[in-house]
């Protein structure tokens, strides 16, 4: 196999990662957006308050509603209105699992530079994610 049809089959790789990851992601959204529409999740901002806040700055509607910033959003994920948060979470997440895959293949057909490179991807990545370099530069 030629280095052009290896970079076929990759891309190809990673394009079928993307759709079903993206496929997945959004189902889960649906659902999410069914489960709050309909009531069966309580929000853990109440509607009626969700007027008074409006018209506040971020700052100032975390600290009167006493939401959380951050990955505090997790320990709210079964509320009403946080649960979307999980699909948006397993959406931004794809890129992270399609890279991880696109390695496994580097890995296995001996391809070091382009494993090096996808390795790096995904440090920096989950780096991001992690909130480290917020935290680090004071934000």
């Amino acid at each position: 196999m030629d280095l052009n049809q290896r970079e076929q089959a990759a891309s190809a790789d990673y394009a079928r990662c993307a759709a079903i990851g993206a496929r997945v992601a959004l189902a889960v959204i649906v659902v999410e957006l069914i489960a709050y529409l309909s009531g069966a999740l309580s929000p853990y901002v109440p509607l009626k308050e969700l007027p008074r806040l409006w018209h506040m700055s971020m700052a100032e509607y975390l600290a009167a509603a006493r939401v959380p910033s951050g990955w505090g959003w997790v320990a709210l994920a079964g509320r009403g209105d946080y649960v979307n948060f999980i699909g948006i979470a397993l959406l931004a997440s794809i890129t992270v699992v399609c890279y991880a895959q696109a390695l496994r293949g580097f890995l296995r057909r001996g391809e070091r530079l382009y494993a090096a490179l996808a390795a790096a991807q995904i440090a920096v990545m989950l780096l991001a994610v992690s909130g480290l370099l917020n935290s680090i530069g004071g934000g």
